[in-house]
């Protein structure tokens, strides 16, 4: 049995949950249009968290700004 990381929150409030879909303005164009992605996985990186979005986007945040990460048995 594995360990994944199914909820990240961070220092600021947001919240990335997998399967779901991201944050309004996760993800936006140069004329501040959302992209709407989903949240793929969540992954330990070791300095940091990794959260790999759909449509191939990987935001990468340091520990510092974690505030909980939340763990399940797959």
């Amino acid at each position: 049995m594995s360990t994944q990381i199914t909820e990240l929150l961070l220092t600021d409030g947001t919240t990335f949950r997998r399967n779901e879909h991201a944050p309004h303005r996760t993800i936006a164009t140069g004329r501040q249009a959302d992209i709407p992605v989903i949240v793929r996985s969540i992954e330990d990186a070791g300095s940091r968290i990794e959260v790999r979005l759909s449509k191939g986007y990987t935001l990468q945040f340091p520990a510092a700004r974690i505030a909980r990460l939340v763990l399940s048995n797959a």
